[in-house]
Formats: structure tokens, sequence, C-alpha cells
């Protein structure tokens, strides 16, 4: 109905104007984060396995269950794309990319991304970016939504959040930050932090061997900088784990293994969609 729609606007607007200033509430955060939700799965091809996406929904819910925020109505999907990423939008929505899932060796590695991406929304560092966006946009957006002087405007806000926040690029303080909660997170959801570590490694000897552009995982590293520097941090804080501690933790499980397999044996993913 005509009026459902203009609710949905104008209460789209409040929020993002909320956020400008700074004061948004948890609601106000979740409707924003819904709404960049619904741009960015118009625009990127989600994977629709329900094998593979029941799988990173039950880790990831495990994961963020335990955090501080465990009110949230998380919700974890796969991008069908090649190209090695995660991130998270306001709210308790998380993206990992197939690619990311193909390049992990265990579940632990995995569960050490969602968890580095859960920190995030628990810290609200994704608010924190789209509240530098809003403040350019959301007087400009308002304008246009009050007076009707902008074809389409109210509906361009939510694309504009979406493209603002799915190229957003966490700063080095944002990602350590995001580095010690997941250390916290994996360990609280019984798995082995090490995976934290052996993923970075990786993926550093990865990019190494490709060369200027990073090959697949180049976009891993401009939108988590500073790897160097976090696998070092990284290795301080296993260090004052005791080991008995650290054997404790689960590292992989069935239901990895055969997430692995399933993608295998499902067509190739589409190229990656290009990065502005």
């Amino acid at each position: 109905m005509a009026w459902i729609a203009r609710w949905r606007r104008w209460a789209l607007v409040a929020a993002a104007a909320a956020l400008a200033c700074g004061d948004a509430t948890e609601d106000e955060e979740v409707a924003l984060g819904r709404q960049a939700a619904r741009e960015i799965e118009a625009q990127l091809p989600v994977l629709d396995d329900p094998v593979v996406t029941a799988y990173v929904d039950s880790l990831g819910q495990a994961i963020a269950r335990r955090t501080a925020r465990a009110d949230l109505a998380w919700r974890f999907a796969v991008v069908n794309t090649s190209v090695v990423n995660a991130f998270a939008l306001p709210g308790g929505f998380i993206y990992v990319n197939r690619g990311l899932l193909e390049r992990a060796d265990r579940m632990s590695e995995l569960a050490g991304v969602l968890a580095h991406e859960v920190e995030h929304v628990v810290r609200r560092h994704s608010v924190e970016q789209m509240q530098k966006a809003q403040r350019t946009q959301t007087g400009v957006s308002l304008v246009c939504s009050l007076t009707n002087a902008c074809e389409g405007a109210g509906a361009r806000i939510g694309i504009q959040v979406a493209g603002s926040l799915l190229f957003a690029r966490f700063g080095r303080d944002a990602e350590r930050e995001a580095d010690a909660g997941a250390f916290v997170n994996v360990r609280r959801a019984g798995v082995d932090p090490r995976g934290m570590r052996t993923f970075f490694e990786e993926l550093a000897a990865e990019e190494r061997a490709a060369g200027g552009d990073g090959g697949p995982v180049g976009a891993w590293f401009a939108d988590h900088p500073g790897t160097a520097d976090r696998i070092a941090e990284i290795e301080r804080m296993l260090a004052a784990v005791p080991a008995d501690e650290l054997a404790s933790y689960q590292a992989n499980d069935a239901g990895f293994r055969i997430v692995r397999a399933r993608l295998a044996s499902l067509p190739p993913a589409p190229p990656a969609p290009a990065r502005p």
C-alpha cells in the first residue's frame, strides 16, 4: 500500500537524520542495516544454497549470542563471488564471500573472520562509518524528501547508505579492536583462536605470491589494513593463553568439511562486482 511505502521512507529519513546527529537508537541502527542489506542483496549475488548458508549462519550465531549484543537478530549470508572478503552492516547483518570460505582450511579460520565482523557490529564501527557518510548526505536527502525536488530521493537514501558501507574501509584502530574482540568471541564459543593467525598468514603468503595487485585476496588487505601488525598482536594474545587451554578448543568439524565439498560441487562463482 502507498501509505506503507511512504511510512517506511519517512522512517528511513528520520533514522538517517538521527544517525548523522550521533544519537541513533538500536532500533534505528537495525532499520538502517536492514535497508542497506536489502539494497546490497539486490545488487550482489547472494549464494542460495541451504547447506552452506545454514552452516555459516549456525557458526555465526554461536559466536554472536555470546557477545554483549546477543539480543540482536543476527543474520549471516554468503556472497557468491570468488573474491576473499567479508563485511558487516549495522544491526547484525554479516556477509562472507564464497572465496573466503574456499580459502579457509578449517572451521576455526572461518570462525575467526565471522567473530571479527561480529565485533565490528558489537563496537558499532559500522554505525560510526555510516555517521561520517550521513553527515554529508542527510541534509540533501531530507530536503529532497520534504520537497519532492529529487526524483526517488527517499529510496536513494538506502542506496547511498548501502554503497558507503559496502565499500567502507575501517581504520587500523578499528581493525585491531575487532581482532581483540574476535579473539575473545571465538574462545567463548569454544573455537581455537589460532585459526585467526593461520588464516592471516595464509592470505599474506598468497598476496606475496600474487605480486603487486594481491590477486583474489587483494580486496581483503584493502579493506582490512595492517595485517603484519595484526598477526603480531594475535601472536601476543595467543602467548598469554595456557597451552592446555588452547588444546581444549575445537579447530574443525564435520560441518565445515561438508560445506567445502558442497562448494566444490557447485558451479563456479560469477565474476566479482567492480569496486568503485
